[in-house]
């Protein structure tokens, strides 16, 4: 957890004094407030401290992590269905803190089957490396009489298969996961990794992050492409070590352990961007859209779209400018695109500064941003630090990190927003 401690301590001294260049101006909406499904941290056991995002299976329940809560107070992994105004909560699991894995910060993926996949920061193999362990990726399986057992598929070592994985799991059309680790690999600078299903989940190595021009420690998810390309992001690393977006392409002859990579874009920090937390989202035209922790003219960072067709350049969709002009700050939960519109949360700033859900759209005069809601840090949360996730019907699901009758600085809630 102090990986997660020193983070978050970033998150919100950077959100505190995001200083405002009145550049450009963010457009308020009063628009609706969002809907709370569920107040963690209020009744036994239950999770508490929500950095994961929500994912929706085609009942659609909700599934989430939580870093802190659970029996143990190692985390948990919960499910959300719907029930009345406020939607009923099922602890699936929660950790122990030993071989099982402890504090998960990853959102989930399900497969066709109904098995949750997923990976904690901590727990697992336990050495010199890591006193608490490096963490796990994990399975939850439900069984007929209603409980779900956990396995592993793997243990990090913190050696060089790599070390604290930050971010959750995908699955390529074979059903192999897709992650990253901010921590070990061949340079202990993290590494980006596949575990292969048929070989039992066995581990392979991907890329060993290099830092200097290479991209290092790497929070974020993989996303793939229609080609079958990963694209993700690296906290720091890059030519002026204020973080990339780079690409993994794999080999057309050899196996599938030769993946090159490619660095698309390093941030230059100033009105360009420092610290990309989140990772990327992709368009129909593989154009690559996401935000960054700091940085821009007021240092609270920017929105950005970097354009496939055009040798990836990037453009700057919107410059945070913090608390004094009400607009977001440290911006740490990525995006999400949807029929032309990007849909985003702040962790700071906006009119209270416990954050902001925002969009932005395109308009003849370049990209809008709308603030959608402004977090006050009572009952509906503080501090969203997870992606939105959408349905059907273009509502929002999200996660704050703490707030909510729980708190200011523990609990956390689950929210729908209509924008």
């Amino acid at each position: 957890m102090i990986a997660a401690k020193m983070i978050h301590a970033k998150r919100l001294s950077l959100a505190a004094f995001c200083i405002v260049i009145l550049l450009h101006s963010a457009t308020a909406a009063a628009a609706t407030s969002p809907k709370t499904l569920h107040d963690f941290g209020v009744g036994s056991n239950d999770g508490s401290s929500l950095y994961s995002a929500l994912i929706m299976d085609s009942a659609g329940n909700l599934y989430g992590t939580s870093v802190n809560g659970g029996k143990a107070g190692a985390g948990t992994v919960y499910r959300l269905s719907p029930s009345g105004a406020k939607w009923a909560e099922t602890i699936l699991y929660s950790f122990t803190g030993g071989s099982d894995g402890s504090n998960p910060h990853s959102t989930l993926v399900l497969d066709s089957a109904g098995n949750l996949y997923g990976a904690t920061v901590e727990g697992g193999e336990t050495n010199s490396a890591c006193r608490l362990g490096c963490g796990v990726v994990f399975e939850l399986t439900p069984t007929t009489s209603g409980e779900w057992t956990e396995t592993i598929l793997h243990s990090f070592t913190g050696a060089s298969d790599g070390g604290s994985p930050f971010a959750g799991v995908i699955f390529d059309a074979a059903g192999n996961l897709y992650g990253t680790s901010v921590s070990g690999g061949a340079n202990g600078k993290g590494v980006a990794y596949e575990l292969e299903k048929s070989s039992g989940w066995q581990e392979i190595v991907l890329h060993n992050f290099a830092g200097g021009t290479d991209g290092e420690t790497p929070y974020a998810p993989l996303i793939f492409d229609q080609k079958g390309n990963l694209y993700g992001t690296t906290y720091s690393g890059g030519s002026h070590n204020s973080g990339t977006v780079y690409q993994l392409v794999p080999s057309a002859t050899s196996s599938s352990a030769s993946w090159a990579e490619r660095i698309l874009h390093s941030f230059a920090g100033g009105s360009d961007g420092v610290n990309p937390f989140a990772g990327v989202a992709i368009d129909p035209s593989g154009n690559l859209y996401g935000v960054t922790q700091a940085g821009g003219s007021a240092r609270c960072g920017v929105a950005f779209r970097l354009a496939a067709a055009h040798h990836w350049s990037e453009m700057i969709m919107h410059t945070f400018l913090g608390l004094s002009a009400a607009d977001g700050c440290d911006a740490t939960g990525g995006v999400v695109w949807r029929s032309g519109v990007v849909y985003g949360t702040t962790t700071g700033g906006g009119k209270y500064n416990p954050g902001t859900i925002f969009k932005l759209n395109a308009t003849a005069q370049g990209w809008k941003e709308t603030i959608l809601y402004n977090f006050t840090g009572g009952n509906d949360g503080a501090y969203p630090s997870a992606a939105l996730t959408t349905d059907s019907a273009g509502n929002l699901y999200g996660t704050t990190l703490w707030g909510g009758p729980a708190g200011d600085t523990v609990g956390g809630v689950a929210f729908e927003f209509t924008p």
